[in-house]
């Protein structure tokens, strides 16, 4: 089975030259003593550490964590077009690694997403077309690269799982899981639930999930000796199969994880989302730099202070400073206006940034006659994305504010609250006629500004 996964190997180093950046001397030819001890020390003073395989892995594995190599992984399904702020903090935390002298690794699972994570789901997932996993897949691999360029960190691989197991038969994956034990990946937390009656069981195809990522770990310890994972809060039993999967495999050797928590606010309600229900994505044409920006600037105080102790990558010493200074002045932002700079810096750039900093102090700070100066490009790059609605399709203001709400309650219901202005000005009258000449914007033909509530902007582009 070694002599499979060896001439895999060569061969996955051959065809994966795009997609992998070089090496450094210093990972290819040197194993000094890990920091890994010292980075985990970190995400549980962070308060990163959910869980861990094995459990207490800081306080009873000190010895084995000093003696991993510093190479660490994390992996990104690519089921959609772009990660969202859930993923983000993997992502950070990943890059994280990269101050501990650790080399992050991040694997792209176009071949994993073709099959379907069972995790924290109820029923199977749908099926995607392979044309599809491969542009998202493109998409990813984009992505990741440039936040590890906006923070500088030179030394990171990504990798697209499929480029090995692409070239796997059926046969060869076959023999690849004979150390996989059936008893312990049916206790796995995700199986079991599946396996329930309220859930109605589940496909061979998702069971073998937790297989594929087995060897995923494996192919990262032959070609970069990586024995160390980074995953979020649901992904202890593949953690703790993929372990048990490279003790057999090698003779003993430790290998070891952390689940990072999922991110929640005061009820407990899953973060990553709008109030409205939708993602904030890390892409800025699905989620602008000023929607992003504004997401964090608007979070509660303890929900911004949490975030920022898990999030930022600033040294955990002005952490703690700037938390203090932030408890000291509740209600001005101190802690909401820091992680809102840093994470936009980092998924956007300093450009992003930018723009995200000047949409807010146009719509917050200027007045709507300031707005109304500005040319149509201006709002465009400002903006970034637009909701897209065709002329014909509106003919009252009530259409107009059902359009451009999302949520339970419709939108010509919320604006006779008062919650609904256009360019500035508050509309109650959802029967009201629509004549689009006067709402667009003085200095364009197509855009229009509406508001939800004081503070969520969003441009309409007319077609």
């Amino acid at each position: 089975m070694m002599q499979i996964f060896r001439s895999l190997s060569i061969g996955w180093r051959v065809n994966a030259v795009r997609t992998i950046h070089c090496l450094p001397c210093l990972f290819r030819s040197l194993r000094l003593s890990s920091s890994i001890a010292n980075y985990v020390a970190e995400l549980e003073a962070r308060d990163l550490v959910f869980s861990s395989y094995p459990s207490n892995l800081y306080s009873k594995f000190a010895t084995e964590l000093n003696s991993l190599p510093p190479v660490i992984y994390a992996g990104f399904d690519p089921t959609s077009e772009s990660l969202h702020i859930g993923n983000l903090l993997v992502i950070l935390n990943l890059l994280r690694s990269a101050r501990f002298g650790i080399l992050p690794i991040a694997v792209v699972g176009g071949a994993t997403a073709a099959v379907g994570d069972p995790s924290g789901r109820s029923s199977e997932r749908k099926v995607q077309a392979k044309d599809v996993i491969l542009h998202n897949t493109r998409l990813l691999i984009a992505q990741l690269k440039r936040i590890a360029r906006n923070l500088l960190v030179d030394d990171f691989v990504v990798v697209d799982n499929n480029t090995w197991f692409k070239e796997m038969s059926v046969v060869d994956y076959l023999r690849n899981c004979k150390r996989l034990h059936i008893g312990e990946m049916l206790r796995t937390g995700a199986v079991k639930s599946r396996l329930s009656d309220q859930c109605g069981g589940i496909s061979f195809t998702e069971f073998s999930y937790q297989t594929m990522q087995a060897i995923d770990w494996f192919m990262l310890l032959e070609k970069y000796d990586c024995r160390f994972q980074i995953g979020g809060s649901d992904q202890l039993g593949h953690l703790n199969i993929g372990a048990h999967y490279i003790k057999r495999i090698c003779g003993g050797k430790f290998a070891a994880g952390i689940c990072l928590p999922l991110v929640t606010d005061n009820a407990g309600k899953k973060l990553g989302k709008s109030q409205d229900g939708d993602h904030i994505w890390l892409s800025a044409d699905l989620t602008s730099p000023f929607h992003f920006y504004q997401f964090f600037r608007q979070l509660h105080d303890d929900v911004a202070e949490l975030l920022y102790k898990r999030y930022s990558l600033d040294p955990w010493e002005d952490v703690v400073i700037k938390v203090d200074e932030h408890r000291s002045n509740l209600g001005k932002w101190v802690v909401q206006d820091a992680l809102a700079h840093e994470l936009t810096r980092i998924v956007h750039g300093k450009e992003g940034l930018d723009i995200a900093q000047r949409c807010s102090r146009i719509l917050f700070e200027a007045s709507m006659s300031e707005v109304k100066l500005l040319s149509r490009a201006e709002l465009l790059r400002l903006f970034t994305n637009t909701i897209k609605i065709a002329r014909d399709e509106v003919r009252t203001f009530g259409d107009l504010a059902d359009r451009t709400k999302s949520g339970k309650i419709k939108g010509s219901i919320l604006m006779g609250e008062g919650a609904f202005k256009v360019n500035g000005e508050k509309v109650i009258n959802s029967a009201e006629p629509l004549v689009l000449q006067r709402i667009c914007l003085p200095e364009t033909q197509d855009l229009t500004l509406i508001c939800w509530g004081k503070r969520k902007f969003s441009l309409v582009q007319w077609i």
